[in-house]
């Protein structure tokens, strides 16, 4: 396995501090780094239980003069009718996940409140006035959280904090670690939520050392249903959760096992009537993502073998969230390649869902309804602008159309647009694909123009035909630029079924990659561009195929962007936090047995091809594609004699969050393109 020797580390650090730093906005484009990384977000729609009020967050940048950071995020509330909105918290916090309770009179949040060394607590904010109160302490994080439905108690889950007995130890210097052993469970507790300084949370005994990831509770809240693993580890969530139902009440009981280990699992919710759950998942372990929507007996006596219905079936699309309604049926968000939609789905006649929200020019993945599922909010985007707020009504019969109810970003309105749309190719072995295209701003207009391909991560993500811009995927920064941009869903995506995400199983950086190449070709055949001006970037899976494409396919690219990707498949399921799910859902075998397969799917074992600029960019406490994969692609270019530089970001883990990380990361970006795509 590579190395990365001492000397060559200190390389590396001295060209990170050498290099020069681009000055914030210095660009005389109109998107510039700060018009990019500072504009509003709008996410984390909940509409009250009445219909008539929807809380929201709604980021806001730091200030120059702030510390280090994310952006601040705060909660909003908005009329369903229209109207103003007012925001309902000013803490400089990020706060997460709102929910009201069951008779809309209070909203429960997360968010950490004070210094860097704060806890994510719950918190609870009457909506008629008065400040938020925390129903937790300081001594753990809190992951997520569930209100009973009587109102009373709020159901949460937060890891064990760390014993007073193993702080001792370590400030003794006893402070060793063996890996994968008292591992902090993440447990289930009960807080009753009556008012400020009513804490007295309980345990749920019943969930005993298991680890807890999502929760729903019946509608009589005597019981709650949980996803769990046996341990805490990342890789467990993703692949061995299985689905059981716990006692929400006072009297512990046996935790009843609806479903056992199958693949992934996400999303449950409970109908309104208690005799079943829902859940979205994969159709077995193979399966790259939890988009099939399955149905399942809460009444399962233990011990009784039992198999989920899938009615999902075989439609060619990727459930991305779902809902009870009062009438039975299921509120079901798909997505339909580059396309959103909101169906209604009846368990009796899960074949033929009844539209409510076509495909159209919006685009989400999640949405609220209110108690009597009459009315819904959510947060798309489209090709024009970033997530706003929208709300809907159902009518009798037929689609529905969205109305707008915030402007969250008025000052984008104005600046320059290429035209978005989705762009529709063959691969070379007769596959239909898709992409979501960009072209320059300034289009027609030149003899020819250069084009960056932007990969996706995943790879079981897809791009969707709405906003795409921001600090790592610069569309209209680089269309005001001169230059086309195309986001590939290529074979493994998500968003066009179980069969299309499983298409690369077993073919590693293969027709994938190749799926890439066919869209640089389609692209080129149609309009006017420069195959000696091609560039390439995306992020972790996205990263990977940027470093495949700038050593096995150099010929192919003048400039590539990586963004922690992964250079080395050995060395990578070896360091990762995600080697079980990486291997047997993205490619469906092991490295470990397929070692020769994946060294040849490893950029690195390339290298000897490798002659296009590149920019490497990586977080320095990423778990997920950890920093000796940049480290190692890094090393090998420089050895080859390729131009390289390499950038790493203190305090990052899997993507950045730092307000000055992120600009340094667009204009250093816009920046390396600028120069070797020959603007």
């Amino acid at each position: 396995m590579p190395s990365f020797s001492p000397s060559l580390a200190a390389a590396a650090a001295a060209l990170v501090v050498s290099l020069p730093a681009f000055a914030s906005g210095s660009s005389s484009y109109q998107w510039t780094s700060v018009r990019v990384v500072d504009y509003a977000r709008v996410s984390s729609v909940e509409i009250s239980p009445d219909g008539t009020k929807v809380i929201y967050l709604m980021s806001r940048p730091r200030k120059e003069d702030d510390k280090p950071g994310a952006a601040f995020v705060n909660l909003w509330l908005a009329p369903f009718a229209g109207g103003e909105p007012r925001r309902m918290t000013s803490a400089d916090a990020e706060d997460k996940a709102p929910s009201w309770s069951p008779d809309g009179a209070r909203i429960a949040f997360l968010s950490a409140r004070g210094d860097e060394k704060a806890k994510t607590r719950l918190w609870i904010l009457p909506v008629e006035g008065g400040e938020a109160y925390s129903v937790t302490d300081d001594k753990s994080d809190v992951a997520a959280f569930a209100w009973a439905p009587h109102g009373r108690e709020i159901a949460y889950i937060a890891a064990d904090p760390k014993p007073e007995a193993r702080e001792k130890e370590e400030k003794a210097g006893r402070d060793w670690t063996v890996v994968d052993r008292d591992l902090p469970v993440r447990r289930l507790w009960i807080v009753p939520v009556a008012g400020a300084g009513s804490r007295a949370p309980r345990p749920v005994a019943s969930a005993a050392e298991r680890s807890v990831w999502e929760i729903a509770w019946s509608p009589d809240g005597e019981s709650i249903a949980a996803t769990v693993t046996e341990t805490p580890r990342t890789d467990d969530s993703y692949m061995l959760k299985r689905i059981v139902v716990l006692p929400g009440g006072q009297d512990a009981g046996p935790a009843r096992e609806l479903v056992g280990v199958v693949g992934k699992v996400d999303q449950i919710a409970w109908s309104k009537d208690g005799r079943t759950i829902a859940f979205r998942g994969g159709v077995d372990s193979s399966d790259p993502f939890s988009g099939s929507l399955f149905l399942i007996s809460a009444e399962r006596a233990a011990g009784r073998a039992a198999t989920p219905a899938n009615l999902t079936g075989n439609r060619v699309e990727s459930v991305n969230h779902m809902e009870w309604l009062d009438d039975g049926r299921l509120a079901v968000i798909c997505v339909r390649g580059t396309k959103t939609a909101i169906d209604l789905v009846d368990p009796k006649d899960p074949a033929n869902p009844r539209p409510l929200v076509a495909p159209g020019q919006e685009v989400f993945t999640s949405a609220s309804f209110s108690s009597d599922g009459r009315r819904f909010a959510l947060a798309p985007s489209t090709a024009a602008g970033p997530a706003d707020l929208h709300v809907g009504e159902k009518r009798p019969r037929g689609a529905v159309s969205l109305r707008k109810i915030t402007d969250a970003n008025p000052d984008l309105h104005a600046l320059p647009r290429g035209k978005q749309e989705t762009f529709r190719y063959t691969a070379r072995d007769g596959l239909p694909l898709e992409a979501v295209l960009i072209r320059p701003a300034d289009y027609p207009g030149r003899a020819s123009y250069p084009l960056v391909v932007i990969a996706h991560g995943g790879p079981e993500s897809q791009y969707l035909d709405g906003w795409n811009t921001s600090y790592a995927i610069p569309g209209q920064a680089l269309a005001e630029r001169g230059i086309f941009v195309v986001y590939p869903n290529y074979r493994g995506s998500t968003g066009r079924g179980v069969a299309f995400a499983k298409a690369d199983h077993k073919e590693l950086g293969g027709p994938e990659f190749t799926d890439v190449l066919d869209a640089v070709d389609a692209l080129a055949a149609k309009f006017p561009i420069d195959r000696k001006r091609v560039g390439i970037t995306g992020g972790s899976y996205g990263g990977y195929f940027t470093a495949l494409a700038v050593t096995r396919h150099s010929e192919r690219f003048a400039a590539g962007v990586e963004l922690f990707g992964i250079t080395n498949w050995i060395s990578f399921i070896g360091v990762s936090d995600i080697p079980a799910e990486n291997s047997q859902v993205h490619w469906n075998l092991w490295c470990y047995d397929n070692v020769d397969a994946c060294w040849q799917a490893s950029p690195i074992a390339h290298i000897h091809k490798a002659a296009t600029p590149t920019l490497i960019m990586q977080g320095e406490q990423d778990p997920r594609v950890p920093k000796p994969q940049s480290d190692e692609l890094y090393a090998a270019l420089r050895w080859k004699g390729v131009p390289v530089e390499y950038v790493t970001f203190p305090r990052e883990k899997h993507g950045f969050r730092e307000r000055a990380h992120q600009i340094e990361t667009f204009e250093r970006m816009m920046a390396w393109f600028e120069k070797h795509l020959k603007l």
